[in-house]
């Protein structure tokens, strides 16, 4: 009989596994791609269909065999939820295990130290109608991906410069609120969160991942895997140092990269309002000024900051993503120009810039995906508590 532990590891690989496929998946298939015994597959593969987290198809004939039972995440049998709190709006995602989107809702404010509280009571509300629109779906969990550092003990959110937010019990004012009481829930810096979609485009890869917002943040991928750092917070690129004593960031440093190419900074140097989009940010700051300039003002601030991070990572291949993903063609000869002046991977072959795939909010689809893991993880003790 198979240990406690041996099952739940068994369980999760076959979930995984079939999380990962583009397509139905047969019994044999899964023993395949697990390495599992045939019998233990089919013997897993019962009791995921019965917990309702596998689905099965209609028999397929493949020839002479017996027919095969094409398998595949069950759709709209869960609910994971995931929340983005921007500078200017709070969104609300709910998915189901399939990835499929259940209820969404967005709402517009200026989020700021004083609007602190009123973002969390919205976030809330959020989530409210979100559960109601999925009905009496069983609710996995709530992750809200938030721009800054959150303590990893308690889910304070220690600092968010581009919310003024300090030292805010954010996951402790959701866990209290009534829509949320029986709920998980957890916080993770929005750029991390980013990234897991990226990883599902490229599995197994390493990479330096740079998301353009509000702020400017990113991520480290090792062979598939995020890296976390001590503190939970590697890939902090915003706030590697560009230039030395130069302009002020909203972290009260200066001379960060985020000082130079995140969306605040590039803005109030122009004198553009608040009502240029992030999205139309190059635009906006090209029509008073000459493209290739501004390009080349993001591109060499932020070449400095790869190459930096390639000298100490010892990897090649950088994601451009957020505001900086469609223009990273043109960015690239600029990046690549001052990484070649200042990284050693250059010796070892050209450092590839790429764009990310450029899938909508990625924050809030990374939290709603993050929202998840409870059960691809461990679906028996899912099981176990559905039971």
């Amino acid at each position: 009989m198979q240990s406690t532990h041996l099952r739940e590891h068994n369980l999760s690989a076959i979930l995984r596994a079939l999380a990962a496929s583009t397509t139905p998946t047969s019994r044999a298939g899964l023993a395949t791609l697990t390495r599992l015994t045939k019998p233990t597959v089919s013997k897993l593969v019962e009791e995921l269909v019965a917990a309702h987290l596998v689905q099965e198809g209609a028999p397929l004939s493949t020839g002479s065999g017996r027919p095969m039972v094409p398998l595949q995440i069950a759709s709209g049998t869960l609910l994971a939820i995931g929340l983005e709190i921007a500078a200017d709006h709070v969104s609300c995602l709910g998915i189901d295990l399939a990835g499929g989107q259940l209820s969404r809702h967005t709402e517009y404010l200026q989020v700021t130290a004083a609007s602190a509280e009123a973002s969390i009571e919205l976030c809330a509300e959020l989530v409210g109608r979100v559960r109601a629109d999925a009905g009496a779906l069983p609710v996995v969990g709530v992750v809200a991906a938030v721009p800054g550092r959150i303590a990893p003990d308690d889910g304070r959110v220690l600092s968010a410069p581009n919310l003024d937010w300090t030292e805010v019990p954010l996951v402790g004012r959701l866990r209290a609120h009534p829509q949320l009481a029986d709920l998980s829930v957890s916080a993770q810096n929005d750029n991390r969160l980013s990234v897991l979609t990226e990883i599902d485009q490229r599995a197994g890869e390493s990479f330096i991942y740079v998301r353009g917002s509000t702020g400017v943040g990113g991520a480290v991928v090792l062979g598939g895997a995020l890296l976390d750092g001590v503190h939970g917070w590697a890939g902090e690129f915003g706030h590697m140092v560009v230039e030395p004593g130069g302009a002020q960031c909203r972290c009260g440093r200066r001379g960060c990269l985020e000082a130079y190419v995140s969306y605040h900074s590039l803005r109030d140097r122009a004198g553009l309002g608040r009502d240029v989009r992030i999205e139309d940010l190059v635009d906006a700051l090209s029509a008073s000024s000459d493209r290739a300039e501004v390009i080349g003002t993001i591109g060499r601030s932020l070449g400095l900051a790869v190459a930096n991070a390639l000298n100490v990572l010892d990897l090649s291949t950088v994601v451009l993503s957020g505001y900086l993903a469609p223009i990273a063609d043109e960015l690239a000869p600029v990046i690549r120009r001052t990484v070649e002046a200042h990284a050693l991977a250059t010796e070892a072959g050209p450092v590839a810039i790429e764009r990310s795939d450029g899938l909508e909010d990625p924050a809030l689809r990374g939290a709603a995906r993050a929202a998840l893991q409870p059960v691809l993880a461990a679906p028996g003790a899912w099981i176990t508590a559905r039971g």
